[in-house]
């Protein structure tokens, strides 16, 4: 019995390490540490998934070896007869080895030495963002007289991989032509003289990591001492000032919509600390009767839905005497794969929902949503933007692929002074977005940002390389756990 428990306990790291990297791709410590003290309640399909591949199929292995191993036949044949004999025998030693050969699997599968080697930055203490985080609190910004509306879409692992320039084709066609056509239309940054975007830096790589970073200009990164970990009582980044904070202070109108519970990734926690923002998730749409049914057999809306209740939202925010800022976050192509829309979409690429039906129907619901907003009275005194919320964490789909986060700022009262060949970050996209709106910032940096409309070099064009950043953004610092406790902790 020991040996089939040894033999458990290595199937079950050796499918969950190929099940994280499938899902997640190559994850942080952060990133664990971040969603193991969020609620799961929202991911159940996920848990699902993971039950399957690990639990279920390590223990349907283990009955197997036991019957082949351990069960008394009445028919024999020598040669099978001496090799179970053989294991048998030998069970505690074979069993040992794939304990071992499991570990080292683990370990190079999910590249720990990676994280170990980044994560002894933890333990030096810097100045980094002492010298180079601006306090927005403490920053002049200055809007219009008349404050345009702002509509803010993060589409969910929008990357533009998926669009096709002359400099790459990866997926054999653009998976992404509307978005690419908004880019090429209107304002979007880039890192080169095509379709480009932002550099994903440390702690920014999911969901609330990509929101946070580009709305208030710093990553998530944990201590990795502190029992409390990321729930202070003081509220999510207390003294961070982000762009709902400014908005709020502005007197706009705040409203965030997601198809998921407001808990899953601390959505909830985020928009009670910053701007007292009204948020719309599955459990407030869970009291109409007209999506109780769906309710009860997902716990995620599909985009289709989310887009029809972001219309109606709007239509009722556009009657209030007073700018509104609508944040809205698709969840199709979660992992790339997520779901496909047949209500709204053809499968141009094979029966299944791969990531070229996937991501093209999602550009798809995307574009047709603008061209809506566009339709609207509002229209003319809105800006709208789309980013990408982070990178595909899918990455048997990326793999050795140039990768940037997508952007496109549309219908904004200020014109861009260079889009081309900038090197930036997502915190860059947070004083980029305030800027969208006509505000002049002073000094045209906010957090770690630098707004793109400037042409004030942002930190990865003068003093930091991308690779700098990703390491001086781990390091003790003071200011930052004042950003995320609001008092200082660590000496």
């Amino acid at each position: 019995m020991f040996a089939l428990f040894i033999v458990f306990v290595g199937f079950m790291l050796f499918s969950s390490a190929n099940w994280v990297v499938r899902k997640f791709g190559e994850v942080t410590y952060e990133q664990i540490m971040f969603h193991l003290n969020m609620p799961f309640a929202s991911e159940t399909r996920m848990m699902l998934s993971y039950a399957k591949n690990t639990v279920m199929t390590g223990a349907i292995i283990v009955l197997v070896l036991t019957l082949l191993f351990c069960h008394k036949y009445k028919f024999h044949i020598k040669l099978i007869d001496k090799f179970r004999e053989f294991v048998y025998q030998k069970r505690n030693f074979l069993s040992s080895m794939w304990l071992v050969f499991c570990v080292v699997f683990v370990f190079f599968k999910m590249n720990v030495w990676n994280m170990i080697t980044f994560h002894k930055y933890k333990s030096e203490t810097s100045n980094f963002y002492e010298e180079n985080y601006v306090i927005p609190q403490d920053t002049k910004i200055t809007f219009p007289i008349k404050k345009p509306n702002l509509i803010l879409l993060f589409a969910e692992s929008f990357e533009t991989t998926y669009g096709k320039t002359p400099n790459r084709n990866y997926f054999g066609a653009d998976l992404i032509p509307n978005i690419h056509k908004l880019a090429n239309e209107n304002i979007s940054f880039s890192d080169n003289e095509f379709l480009g975007g932002a550099f994903e830096i440390d702690g920014t790589q999911w969901t609330q990591a990509g929101l946070f970073a580009q709305t208030c200009g710093a990553p998530i990164q944990l201590p990795i001492n502190d029992p409390n970990w990321f729930h202070p009582k003081e509220g999510f980044f207390p003294k961070a000032w982000c762009l709902y904070d400014i908005l709020e202070q502005q007197g706009y109108n705040l409203v965030s919509l997601i198809g998921s519970n407001g808990e899953f990734a601390g959505m909830d926690k985020f928009v009670e600390t910053h701007g007292k923002q009204k948020l719309l998730d599955t459990n407030f749409f869970a009291q109409r009767d007209d999506i109780k049914l769906s309710l009860e057999k997902t716990t995620k809306l599909p985009d289709s839905q989310v887009f029809a209740y972001a219309k109606e939202e709007l239509n009722k925010l556009k009657k209030e005497n007073k700018p509104f800022a609508f944040t809205l976050m698709t969840l199709d192509t979660h992992y790339g794969t997520y779901r496909f829309a047949d209500d709204v979409c053809e499968r141009k690429f094979g029966p299944h929902n791969n990531i070229e039906n996937v991501v093209s129907c999602s550009d798809k619901q995307i574009s047709n949503f603008i061209e809506w907003i566009k339709e609207q009275d509002f229209y003319n005194n809105t800006v709208v933007v789309i980013i990408g919320d982070h990178l595909t964490m899918n990455q048997r789909f990326t793999k050795d692929m140039d990768r940037k986060l997508v952007n496109v700022f549309i219908n904004t009262p200020v014109a861009a002074i260079n889009t081309k060949n900038r090197i930036f970050t997502p915190f860059d996209i947070y004083p980029t977005i305030i800027e969208s709106l006509g505000a002049k910032i002073a000094g045209h940096r906010l957090g770690l940002g630098t707004s793109l409309f400037s042409d004030v070099p942002t930190l990865t064009e003068g003093k930091l390389k991308i690779e700098d950043l990703d390491i001086e953004v781990r390091k003790k610092s003071e200011l930052y756990d004042w950003l995320l406790y609001g008092k200082k902790v660590r000496k």
